[in-house]
């Protein structure tokens, strides 16, 4: 079963945009809305989803919610359980795009908008997340966000010490788009960020420190791992690479022969079928063990963003 986050936006008008939608492996539609409704949350442009302890985390990114939200359940049916995190509690969420956990109860959020990725520790329920200490390796007199682990090389606001690249994440702002930090994977004791304004995949080590970066790829977006191996899509491609070990520098290539238009959410199954979904046009491709091209037939309302294998 794959579940489907979607671009969404104007939850009073499509609701069912704003919910995560769940298919079968053949591409027909279980349903549209996996999370259960909950008096005082409004979902509005979810993003990354994450299962973890039996708890799934979902991503809440307009920028009027700012959250990680928390659910229980089985199937195609899960009930609210808690916040997370958001704003209120943890400043650098604002706009938040992707998460992912370590094996020492932490998670690390980042979020477009203040261009950081933060480290919340985690509850022992799993339900509450809390900012942990700034990361070792940014400047000790500097001023940071509650829980920055990566850094922004450019003052946003609220207004934060500049941590020069490539420990820093690059920004770009052209006056109609703005350019800033997308998908987080923890692999191998490390995180791995992809700075999309850079083009690279940055690499941090549990003390936030920078230990080295990929190749420059094309406007990098998602991260997955899957048996030793970095996939990365954002462009009209998927790239991967191996891990190092230690981690370090590293080098991403194209799947030969796989070509999807603005690729953006990935899924691996257990038995290593792939999938990857085109945000422009509104689809997702199947792929089997030797990415050769699988039947899956279903039509998606809005642009893809993740997509999460159960």
């Amino acid at each position: 079963m794959l579940f489907v986050t979607l671009h969404g936006g104007k939850p009073e008008k499509n609701p069912h945009k704003n919910n995560v939608h769940a298919y079968d492996k053949d591409g027909k539609k279980l349903t549209s809305s996996v999370l259960d409704d909950f008096n005082g949350v409004t979902l509005n442009e979810l993003r990354g989803i994450y299962l973890v302890g039996g708890i799934l985390y979902v991503v809440n990114a307009n920028k009027n919610q700012n959250s990680v939200l928390c659910y229980t359940g089985s199937n195609t049916k899960y009930a609210f359980a808690g916040t997370l995190a958001s704003s209120p509690t943890s400043a650098g969420i604002v706009h938040p795009f992707d998460l992912t956990f370590d094996d020492g109860g932490h998670c690390y959020v980042s979020s477009q908008d203040t261009n950081v990725v933060t480290k919340l520790k985690i509850s022992d329920d799993g339900k509450n997340g809390t900012p942990d200490s700034i990361a070792p390796a940014l400047p000790a007199n500097g001023q940071f966000l509650p829980g920055t682990f990566v850094a922004s090389s450019v003052s946003l606001q609220p207004p934060t010490t500049p941590v020069a690249t490539p420990q820093g994440l690059e920004y770009i702002d052209d006056g109609k788009k703005k350019h800033s930090v997308r998908g987080v994977a923890w692999a191998n004791g490390a995180l791995y960020v992809a700075d999309q304004p850079a083009g690279r995949i940055k690499v941090y080590d549990k003390k936030g420190k920078f230990l080295g970066q990929s190749n420059g790829v094309e406007s990098p977006t998602h991260l997955v791992v899957w048996n030793g191996n970095l996939y990365v899509s954002g462009g009209n491609e998927v790239w991967t690479g191996q891990l190092p070990n230690p981690p370090g520098n590293f080098s991403l290539a194209p799947i030969k022969g796989l070509k999807v238009k603005n690729s953006s959410g990935m899924a691996f199954t257990n038995g290593g079928h792939f999938y990857v979904a085109s945000r422009s046009e509104n689809c997702i491709f199947k792929f089997d063990s030797a990415f050769n091209s699988v039947k899956f037939d279903c039509e998606l309302p809005d642009n893809p963003e993740f997509l999460l294998h159960l």
